[in-house]
């Protein structure tokens, strides 16, 4: 019988860099339909390079990494054949196409076929990733449609609102929560080290380790996922805003998930032990070796733009991996810059319908600034002043993740 969380076997083999034992399914040839690639290889040739976590995860950062830098230009112009821009502008040549997050999603699934090994973590990320970006595509089509009625005149701009065109508010967050309810309820039943356990900020494991039982577990992890599924995509209104500091959030889950699945460095670092989690890497790999690629062609002037399907569906995954890593509490230093949107838009909200005032100029909170350096009059257009705020935003969310990885690796 197949389980959840493992797979069960008296077939086994060992982990490289932790020499621990893994099941595996009994039937052979269920097995070798279920393994990707590299394990095949690794299967039939017995070279243990191929086993390793770290090999495999640089293999799908650069394969990732070659396959956008050769399939935007073609998906790029295969998007401006058919008109595919949210962008109200007046030079139809210089609008950005959208969305790349769907070509995201195809360039991990091909690279997860080669490098990621399946496991409970790893069907658990991507079932959120590919659902919330299909959520998030959804709405960049309706974005589209929309545009090209404001261009033939039936609908008007000021009914237009590029944030809010596409599948409605309530509808959008129902089904983030809905999916982030159910994933979260399967893997706290069948992964054991989903066990409601969270890892606090400047506090050792061996001092406290403290428990969320079912009923709070469950929750955190559904908000989580939901919150940083609308903080990237609040982020994501600048060119490459979003995707900086979407790669070192990647990295900082990717570290703590390379030493985490150690016994050792876990046992020196009082942090806890996660067996399993290694596997997550060439996902994780693979993603960032995308997001590389899409700032070759998302650097100002932006030639293709993220859309919903890209900043939902990354979202969704960067939460539920700091959820799989327990590092949930550290999410408002490494995620600061999503929260920070996110915040910012609940308070404009909040504030605007009991008091019919705005708390910033304009929300998300890039936008405020973006308004207000365009009020004080030093700035020579938009261009600088949006590139200013982006590479601003890009190296605090570095400083964040030094910050968030010192915290949890060594300051308790």
């Amino acid at each position: 019988m197949l389980s959840f969380e493992c797979f069960r076997s008296e077939h086994i083999f060992i982990f490289w860099e932790q020499r621990e034992l893994f099941p595996l399914i009994s039937d052979k040839s269920l097995y070798l339909r279920t393994i990707m690639l590299i394990e095949l290889l690794y299967q039939k040739t017995g070279i243990f390079l191929l086993y390793s976590r770290l090999f495999s995860t640089s293999l799908a950062t650069v394969l990732s990494f070659s396959l956008a830098m050769l399939l935007f230009p073609f998906y790029i112009n295969f998007l401006r054949k058919f008109g595919m821009s949210s962008e109200l502008k007046d030079n139809k040549g210089a609008e950005p196409v959208m969305p790349a997050g769907i070509l995201f999603l195809i360039i991990t699934t091909l690279t997860a076929l080669v490098t990621v090994r399946l496991n409970s973590y790893v069907i658990s990320a991507l079932v959120i990733y590919v659902f919330f970006g299909i959520i998030g595509a959804v709405d960049d089509v309706v974005k589209v449609v929309n545009k090209r009625k404001v261009v033939k005149g039936l609908l008007s701009k000021q009914d237009y609102q590029y944030k809010a065109d596409g599948i409605s508010a309530t509808l959008r967050l129902s089904l983030y929560l809905i999916i982030s309810f159910l994933v979260a309820a399967a893997a706290y039943e069948y992964i054991p080290n989903i066990n409601g356990t969270i890892n606090l900020p400047f506090v050792s494991i061996l001092k406290k380790y403290p428990y969320l039982p079912f009923w709070l577990f469950i929750p955190f992890m559904t908000i989580t996922i939901a919150v940083l599924a609308n903080g990237v995509n609040f982020t994501d209104g600048f060119d490459t805003l979003a995707a900086v500091p979407c790669i070192t959030s990647l990295l900082f889950v990717g570290v703590i998930s390379f030493i985490s699945s150690n016994t050792e460095w876990c046992k020196y670092l009082l942090i806890p032990y996660i067996p399993g989690l290694q596997e997550l890497l060439p996902l994780i790999g693979a993603i960032i070796g995308t997001l590389l690629a899409y700032l070759w062609f998302n650097s100002p002037p932006s030639t293709i733009i993220m859309g919903d399907s890209g900043s939902v569906g990354l979202g969704g995954l960067i939460g539920i991996l700091f959820v799989f890593t327990k590092a949930g509490f550290y999410l408002p230093i490494v995620g600061f810059i999503f929260l920070m949107e996110f915040v910012s838009v609940v308070i404009q909200i909040g504030y605007f319908k009991m008091t019919k005032k705005r708390v910033f100029l304009m929300a998300p909170i890039h936008h405020h600034f973006q308004i207000k350096m365009r009020n004080s009059g030093r700035y020579g257009g938009e261009f600088q002043i949006k590139s200013k705020i982006a590479w601003r935003f890009h190296i605090l969310s570095v400083v964040l993740l030094v910050l968030g990885l010192v915290l949890f690796l060594k300051i308790r």
